[in-house]
């Protein structure tokens, strides 16, 4: 009987030593996916401030400009990121190809690239520009603890109608 329950509690050690890793690499992997889940609304939602913010020049004032629209994306992602880098204006439509039109973001570091249409600086007269096309993607380099294969690159992107 004695030697019955030592093989038990033997058998039982066995088997939690094989579970407990599985479960933590689970654990672990829920927890990267809830931070990447983070990182992409904060960088959707830092893209559509940003593209409703260039987008909403009056009838008596110029666009915002590219460096305003810098701030807002600075101050959006300050939970997020201090290192933002923009932006970077491109000369044509979206898609954008990575080291392209935009550099590729550093783990940590996020990326603003932006399209304005025909527009300099994302500012404009009135009558030339009205209802033209704003694109503003912000693509930031997470770094997860390697459990996801490292080296993710997350982008939230967002489009608005000038009314200027």
């Amino acid at each position: 009987m004695a030697r019955t329950r030592r093989r038990t509690r033997g058998q039982a050690l066995v088997e939690f030593a094989i579970a407990v890793p599985i479960l933590v690499l689970l654990v672990a992997g829920v927890l990267e996916l809830g931070r990447g889940y983070t990182f992409a609304v904060a960088t959707s939602d830092a893209a559509r401030d940003a593209a409703r913010y260039v987008a909403g020049k009056t009838s008596t004032t110029n666009g915002p400009g590219l460096t305003n629209m810098c701030s807002l994306v600075t101050a959006d992602l300050a939970a997020t990121t201090t290192n933002v880098s923009c932006p970077t204006q491109v000369n044509h439509a979206p898609p954008f190809a990575a080291g392209t039109d935009y550099t590729v973001p550093a783990a940590g570091q996020a990326v603003v690239a932006v399209y304005c249409g025909t527009s300099v600086n994302c500012t404009g007269s009135v009558t030339a520009l009205s209802q033209s096309e704003v694109d503003v993607y912000v693509y930031y380099g997470f770094s997860d603890l390697n459990l996801l294969g490292g080296g993710i690159t997350i982008s939230g992107s967002s489009r608005a109608t000038t009314s200027w």
